[in-house]
């Protein structure tokens, strides 16, 4: 090999380390738990650092289900997704909901009292250029809670929308106190590409 030659791949060799240096450094800069006294602020930290079930940044996520620091207090925040059925043409998503710190049932399953069955109310929204489209309109959809799985369940039918980038939006619970931080704030799921291309012809 010439002597250019070398020289080339060491400058390949440094340049890779300095990229693995600085992905190092990112991810040491996620702050872990102890950084945060609610569990909310965490849930956003985390997935301001690119956190989901398959990545636990900031070993903020021990359990894998996308949810962080659950052994935090209120206010409560949980992983939210969302999909589209092109079959059926309607949204859908699971929401699972921290734990919270006394055991029991899972904070936060549920919302106004005055809604049908004190639903929490979600909304769909399309990213745009400049304020984010509503697809549900003022009165929302009803999400299901399972107590038993710490999880809200939601569809809302709609049909042919338009490819794009959405995501589902968590109403705050209204407030049974009117003083004070809600312990059950909005929450959304990250920006997901639907609907999703149809498979292509096998060959």
């Amino acid at each position: 090999m010439s002597r250019a030659g070398a020289l080339a791949l060491v400058g390949v060799f440094a340049a890779l380390v300095g990229l693995l240096a600085l992905a190092g450094g990112s991810a040491a800069a996620v702050p872990g738990c102890g950084a945060f006294g609610a569990q909310g602020d965490a849930q956003d930290a985390f997935l301001e650092a690119g956190g989901s079930p398959s990545r636990n940044a900031g070993e903020m996520d021990p359990d894998g289900d996308g949810v962080a620091c659950e052994g935090l207090p209120a206010p409560f925040k949980g992983y939210a997704t969302i999909g589209y059925n092109r079959k059926k043409q309607f949204f859908y998503g699971i929401a699972t909901m921290p734990a919270g710190a006394g055991g029991g049932e899972a904070p936060c399953l549920y919302g106004n009292k005055n809604f049908p069955e004190a639903s929490r109310r979600v909304n769909i929204y399309r990213v745009r250029s400049g304020d984010d489209k509503p697809m549900l309109g003022r009165y929302r959809a009803g999400a299901e809670a399972k107590p038993e799985l710490a999880k809200l369940i939601w569809k809302a039918e709609r049909s042919n929308p338009i490819p794009g980038r959405y995501y589902v939006v968590f109403d705050e619970r209204v407030p049974l106190n009117p003083f004070g931080r809600n312990e059950c704030p909005s929450f959304s799921s990250q920006p997901t590409a639907l609907p999703r291309p149809r498979p292509g012809p096998r060959r």
